[in-house]
């Protein structure tokens, strides 16, 4: 069920029900399971952060006619049995084509973490660069400094075991937006020590990077905000087949973007 109503992805679902006629028969799946599975399984743990309370969102969306919220395997049985005859009657041109929506719930599944050997990441010239950038960018702060980002997917081990076994890391707390661009916006807040992190990924997180530095550029003071991107090495032909989403072609573009959001040069 994604971060935020899987990132605006159900209200453009209930956008195209509404607003377009369709001309084939679609069925929306989502697990609503309170959770992001995927990021907790890397880390073999179950992060606070990652836990959704958007159970009333989808229980909203019940009374809608084209939307199904399954509690249970019976349930979903029932639907399923549902589409297929409306699926034939279509077939048949007797039925009208539509979009529609299936929240299941209640089908959890539990897998074996996908840790491997994490050798690798503690002595990884990333993790080194972690240490000694947010190292010093917390030295000398008497309260954890802020480090915000959303579900990361791509560094969550890198994040969890630098926050963990790290001696830097018990210098930093995480916080987890529900969306990138809410990360984004909490960068704008007032910080304890006037100083927090924001980590983003290569794609999507790009586009908060404006929505951050409008946020901390929009008040007064001395605020200090560190900006990281994470993009994966391209170093053999299987990086390019990415678990998740494709990397950018040109991975040295937030430099330059953040060139367009600030307000004189010196601040560049």
């Amino acid at each position: 069920d994604g971060a935020c109503r899987l990132n605006g992805g159900v209200e453009l679902a209930l956008h195209l029900m509404e607003g377009y006629k369709a001309r084939s028969m679609t069925t929306l799946f989502i697990f609503n399971n309170h959770k992001w599975a995927i990021e907790d399984n890397l880390v073999a743990d179950a992060e606070k952060e990652h836990v959704l309370y958007n159970a009333d969102f989808y229980n909203l969306l019940m009374s809608h006619g084209r939307v199904a919220v399954c509690a249970n395997e019976l349930e979903l049985r029932e639907v399923l049995s549902f589409l297929s005859k409306k699926t034939e009657l279509y077939l048949k041109g007797e039925a009208e084509p539509g979009l529609s929506m299936v929240v299941v719930r209640g089908l959890d599944v539990t897998l074996p973490p996908v840790l491997g050997d994490i050798e690798p990441i503690l002595k990884s010239p990333e993790m080194a660069f972690m240490r000694k950038v947010l190292g010093k960018f917390a030295e000398g702060c008497n309260h954890k400094v802020p480090l915000y980002g959303c579900s990361a997917f791509e560094y969550i081990q890198y994040l969890h075991l630098f926050m963990e076994k790290m001696p830097e890391g018990q210098k930093y707390q995480y916080v987890c937006g529900r969306t990138d661009i809410q990360a984004a916006h909490m960068c704008g807040f007032k910080q304890a020590e006037g100083k927090c992190v924001l980590f983003i990924n290569d794609v999507y997180g790009i586009n908060s990077l404006g929505e951050s530095l409008r946020q901390v550029l929009s008040g007064f003071g001395g605020k200090q905000l560190l900006v990281m991107i994470w993009h994966p090495s391209l170093m053999q032909l299987m990086d390019h087949f990415h678990l998740h989403r494709p990397p950018l072609v040109w991975p040295s573009l937030g430099q330059t973007l953040a060139k367009y959001y600030v307000r004189k040069e010196a601040d560049a």
